[in-house]
């Protein structure tokens, strides 16, 4: 993972600012949790270290190296979101491998991957299953692997991935999540 710094991030949509003036440094290797009641920025802040937003003043520094006006893709950010997008017409093995696919890793790789996040999410079984088939907590956690199939994101963000699935397997994920950071 790369440093994050935020220096005077603002945005505003219309008349309602959603971050003023925010300037924070995620070091490298860090895990961050931002806590705040609903409406006080958090996915905003997450939106715009992705590239899903643009800024309406300040800079944004990934790795050391200015990220505005880069694509999403191009600022090799991760995103989980809280309602999950996969793609309905395609296997669980099929949405995990995307984006490892997308970036034309090697079709091994690809597999052994998918195998070793498909048994940390505990879908294991299902990876022939189609996604559009699947409950939500299902479907939550696939969106999740997705997130965590790449080794080599500069930084890997949470929007609330864990709201939907149900207490046990949460902290089940929550264990998981820790060894992948630690990893």
């Amino acid at each position: 993972m790369a440093e994050v710094r935020l220096n005077g991030v603002s945005k505003a949509f219309g008349s309602t600012v959603a971050l003023e003036d925010v300037t924070m440094t995620v070091e490298n290797g860090a895990f961050v949790v931002l806590l705040g009641p609903t409406g006080a920025g958090k996915t905003t802040t997450l939106r715009l270290i992705s590239g899903l937003e643009t800024l309406d003043k300040g800079d944004i520094l990934i790795g050391g190296r200015s990220v505005q006006g880069l694509t999403p893709a191009q600022r090799d950010v991760a995103m989980v979101f809280q309602q999950y997008s996969l793609y309905p017409h395609m296997s669980v093995r099929d949405n995990l491998a995307f984006p490892l696919r997308n970036r034309g890793r090697d079709e091994t790789y690809v597999a052994e991957r998918v195998q070793e996040i498909a048994k940390m999410i505990g879908m294991e079984d299902m990876l022939r299953k189609k996604a559009r088939g699947l409950g939500a907590d299902a479907k939550q956690k696939i969106s999740l692997g997705r997130g965590m199939v790449r080794k080599d994101v500069n930084a890997l963000l949470f929007d609330e991935p864990l709201t939907v699935i149900d207490p046990h397997m949460k902290g089940e994920l929550r264990t998981q999540l820790k060894k992948l950071h630690h990893d």
